[in-house]
């Protein structure tokens, strides 16, 4: 087997919550007067660090505390998340690569506490060996904790994947010297990711015959 060990990203990758992200952006949007967005506006443009973003749909930092932003949506997010589901076919291939001696764990934008409390309240947390979240809700880059969390790995780049959904985690397996590939549904589109060159797939189940060919 080509992998020894799978990182994932956690939202938009085993999380199906874009569509939730777009729905607190546009509460957030109309309590600040600004315009609302669809998901394919979303998807096109939903870029890291998440400040630029919202300086592209209208946020004047200048004028708004990014700290209020940034609470307003990650309260309004956190009250909600129960109303999302992992990708069909996710927890499958995480049994699969367990039972494969394949070693996994999650790289996330989301703060390490509220990181915690959704993988095991997924029940995600039973395939993973670590997971790593930021000490913020502000979702500035995770190159930074991706070195640190590769290191702490000790496993040969090589022979690690790292699985996410945005220009952003193709970014940051490039920083930490791995292999990537992207899911198709979260919140980047998919003419964005097919750019990159790594490969892309629609569903888990296709990403499934990537990993854990058929013999």
């Amino acid at each position: 087997m080509k992998y020894e060990h799978v990182i994932w990203d956690w939202n938009g990758t085993l999380l199906d919550d874009a569509d939730l992200s777009i729905d607190v952006f546009n509460l957030m949007a109309r309590a600040y007067g600004l315009r609302e967005i669809d998901r394919d506006y979303y998807r096109g443009n939903f870029r890291f660090p998440v400040v630029d973003f919202y300086k592209d749909v209208g946020f004047d930092f200048d004028k708004h505390d990014f700290r209020a932003v940034g609470e307003f949506f990650i309260n309004s997010y956190n009250s909600r998340r129960r109303e999302c589901s992992i990708f069909p076919g996710a927890r499958e291939l995480m049994r699969a690569l367990k039972e494969a001696g394949v070693s996994q764990s999650v790289l996330s934008a989301y703060r390490r506490d509220f990181l915690a409390d959704a993988l095991e309240k997924f029940g995600i947390a039973e395939f993973l060996d670590s997971a790593s979240g930021l000490d913020n809700i502000f979702a500035a880059s995770k190159e930074k904790l991706g070195r640190r969390h590769i290191a702490n790995l000790k496993i040969p780049p090589d022979r690690v994947l790292m699985v996410g959904d945005t220009e952003h985690d193709f970014r940051v397996a490039k920083v930490m010297g791995v292999d990537c590939a992207l899911m198709e549904c979260g919140h980047n589109a998919a003419f964005r990711l097919k750019k990159l060159g790594a490969p892309t797939f629609p569903s888990f189940a296709e990403l499934s015959d990537f990993i854990l060919p058929r013999q």
